[in-house]
């Protein structure tokens, strides 16, 4: 007994041999003793008690040097609590395979990502686990990594699960036994997601800025060519009127100074209005039922449509509802109508059709008309320009579609057109929802 590691070692051997003796127990143990030098090394202990009348009268065992091979376990086990630490450490979802494409190690990170315990994954392959399109797909890459030793390397992949999406940057390289047979696979995938969410943000926030910086640039073309237009219309009315003699050339000249005044102004007001939109594009949205402000916006136009014969027929919905300036609402329901109106077929009766249809991005509302149309072959890069105009009419100032442009991407949404010479034109306009 005076061998044995004082502690637990000589308390394990003192229990072990008392119940020997006690309840005739075998015993077969690993301690540490402490050799006659000093040194502790693991031994194995066995014994059995020899029963005379009933009583343990001696303890036959033996006792075997298995200090080497404890140490060699012991190393062992130590590195693989260090690879497991390691593993499960790991910011990636890490799995192994074998050769069914069933999981026979996981780490923390895909018990996560699956939100199940170990035990349940363990022995699952991924028709268990996912739907069964995307388990057709896995199973193949890995046919390709343990058949042919082709590992995939860094591939963007996406699993649905539960209804969420996840984006990953998945590898897969074959694993092989002591003998060097292939006996499965390794399995390692990083969440991308949030990369993925910041580079389509990036993206859009580069479209956003190429299409303000040439907002900004025509714009500010815009302003130079009527500024200066309107300068030089001032410098030569000035002129004529300070060499003029003549006293009713001379109020002619006056009058045309006043309606270049006037033309200045309503200019100034227009990129004042393009300006204010872009300045005040976040704080003023709120829910609007779109079929009331239709109807507000014809009620307010009952005049003109009477009086050209216009038809609307207005299929939207009492229960959409668009995320939007009111002002701005106004306006894009307004011009869009006006103009249709405005640029009626002389063949025919203008009849106006206004649609609306909600999805998870947001509401599209169309309208359309069968009045002239407009060659987008030919004008198609115009049609949102500012003062551009397709028709021969005195009161086209090309500026509405200018404006609702402005309006509408200011908050988020877009709008296109589509167009047929003399059969009619249709705008979409898509509110974005979540912005």
């Amino acid at each position: 007994m005076e061998f044995c590691k004082n502690g637990h070692s000589r308390n394990k051997v003192a229990m072990v041999f008392h119940k020997a003796i006690a309840n005739h127990q075998p015993y077969d143990v690993k301690i540490i003793i402490v050799t006659f030098n000093g040194d502790e090394r693991w031994v194995r202990i066995t014994g059995r008690p020899i029963i005379c009348n009933g009583k343990a009268v001696k303890i036959f065992g033996t006792i075997k040097d298995i200090h080497d091979q404890e140490m060699a376990e012991t190393k062992i086990k130590e590195n693989q609590q260090l690879l497991t630490t390691l593993v499960d450490s790991l910011p990636l979802n890490v799995y192994v395979k074998d050769l069914e494409s069933k999981k026979v190690l996981v780490n923390k990170g895909e018990c996560n990502y699956l939100n199940k315990s170990e035990d349940q994954i363990i022995g699952k392959n991924d028709f268990d686990l996912y739907d069964e399109e995307m388990a057709k797909v896995s199973r193949k890459e890995d046919l390709q990594v343990m058949k042919h030793l082709t590992p995939i390397i860094g591939k963007e992949t996406f699993i649905t699960l539960n209804g969420k999406t996840t984006h990953f940057l998945t590898s897969k390289v074959p694993y092989f036994d002591l003998d060097g047979k292939v006996s499965g696979l390794i399995g390692m995938s990083l969440d991308i997601s949030a990369m993925k969410n910041k580079q389509r943000e990036l993206c859009n926030l580069i479209k956003i800025t190429s299409r303000q910086n040439q907002k900004l640039i025509s714009f500010a073309h815009i302003v130079s060519h009527n500024l200066r237009s309107h300068s030089a219309n001032f410098s030569m009315l000035l002129g004529f009127l300070n060499s003029e003699k003549d006293q009713n050339e001379r109020e002619r000249i006056i009058k045309m100074l006043r309606q270049a005044s006037d033309n200045l102004l309503e200019t100034l007001e227009n990129l004042n209005q393009v300006v204010d939109i872009n300045t005040k594009e976040s704080e003023i949205k709120k829910p609007l039922n779109l079929k009331n402000n239709i109807v507000r916006v014809l009620q307010d136009l009952s005049a003109v449509l009477e009086k050209n014969d216009a038809q609307i027929v207005n299929n939207v919905a009492d229960t959409v509802v668009v995320n939007c300036a009111p002002a701005y609402l106004d306006s894009i329901i307004l011009n869009l109508i006006s103009n249709a109106v405005k640029y009626k077929s002389p063949d025919r009766l203008p009849l106006i059709t206004i649609n609306a249809e909600k999805s998870n991005e947001g509401v599209l509302l169309s309208i359309s008309d069968n009045g002239l149309g407009i060659d987008l072959d030919r004008y198609g890069d115009k049609i949102f320009g500012m003062y551009k105009t397709f028709h021969n009419r005195k009161d086209a100032k090309g500026f509405g579609l200018y404006l609702i442009k402005n309006q509408i991407e200011a908050m988020g949404g877009s709008i296109t057109v589509q167009s047929e010479v003399d059969k009619g034109t249709t705008f979409n306009v898509y509110f974005n929802e979540e912005s």
